[in-house]
């Protein structure tokens, strides 16, 4: 387990190409930071639930950066949360995962 890799500035080689003689556009190459396939494990904190059709409750997740595990805006709605969908950890638990892989 590691965090994501950072895409170097040599990798996104970002340029201006010129477009006209007064004007250019920014560019850079696209780089995958990990390899299609790759497993993502993103936390995300329960915000609510709203109920389904048939009655069950669907959670509202809220997106939260490794840093300093705030908001950083990404909802979700509509999730079905069961066993085999994910795992709970605290942000205790979850700051000492994250010093584990630095």
């Amino acid at each position: 387990m590691r965090k994501i890799r950072e895409i170097t500035s040599e990798e996104e080689n970002f340029r201006l190409e010129p477009m006209s003689q007064n004007a250019s556009r920014i560019k850079c190459d696209s780089v995958r930071p990990e390899p299609i396939g790759t497993i993502l494990l993103i936390p995300h904190k329960i915000t609510g639930y709203d109920r389904d059709c048939d009655g069950s409750l669907m959670a509202r997740l809220r997106s939260v950066p490794l840093d300093d595990l705030d908001d950083t805006g990404w909802e979700t709605t509509n999730i079905g949360l069961y066993p085999d969908t994910g795992i709970v950890i605290d942000k205790k638990e979850l700051r000492g995962l994250i010093k584990g892989v630095e």
